[in-house]
């Protein structure tokens, strides 16, 4: 199984890059951690997963050994598999995952294309304690998720896209660390957002 490969950057397109290993040219589709990160003609290292299946061959890759421990335990929830597991490592960076699923973000996890509530419900179910116990995932940056998921929904409700919600939400939690009230909570990520507006003008 190729675990990790090193070479040249020949080509970047959207979600895929081109690396020239010993004379070999790989097509790896990439997490959104790499894309961001990668340079064309660089020399890059990427930890990688080769899938088989009817319709041939497909290799991934990560930035490092734990997004690739995170893309595994996602392809092993029944119903997701190898290409909706790379779609999550694709649209959202690695802390987004953990926490989200480690805290029961529902609204988040569904706006990754292809992902409805049920398929995000049974990732949540199945992985919930193994991110809990992930690095990213630390319990003093969050509130109960009942008290978060209904914050995201007053916002959703507000005219919020999903995503926008639970990223002001996480951005307030981070800030402070905590709230006594989901009316405290939803005030801060309320001023998270227009923080996020000034600075995007």
């Amino acid at each position: 199984m190729l675990r990790y490969l090193e070479g040249t950057v020949f080509e970047k397109k959207q979600d895929t890059i081109g690396l020239m290993v010993g004379g070999f040219g790989f097509l790896i589709q990439c997490s959104k951690k790499v894309m961001e990160t990668t340079i064309l003609g660089e020399q890059k290292g990427l930890y990688t997963y080769l899938h088989v299946s009817e319709n041939g061959f497909s290799l991934f890759g990560f930035q490092d050994e734990e997004e690739l421990e995170v893309f595994q335990m996602l392809m092993k929830v029944k119903g997701v598999g190898a290409k909706s597991a790379m779609s999550f490592m694709r649209f959202l960076n690695l802390e987004e995952i953990t926490r989200a699923i480690a805290f029961s973000e529902i609204a988040l996890l569904t706006t990754v294309p292809g992902v409805g509530k049920k398929t995000a419900e049974r990732i949540c179910f199945e992985l919930k304690q193994k991110m809990l116990k992930h690095g990213d995932s630390k319990p003093d940056l969050a509130l109960d998720a009942h008290i978060s998921n209904s914050v995201t929904e007053a916002m959703i409700t507000l005219g919020f896209s999903p995503g926008e919600a639970v990223r002001a939400i996480r951005g307030a939690l981070e800030k402070k660390g905590g709230f006594s009230s989901e009316e405290e909570l939803l005030q801060a990520a309320l001023q998270e957002v227009q923080v996020r507006k000034t600075y995007s003008d």
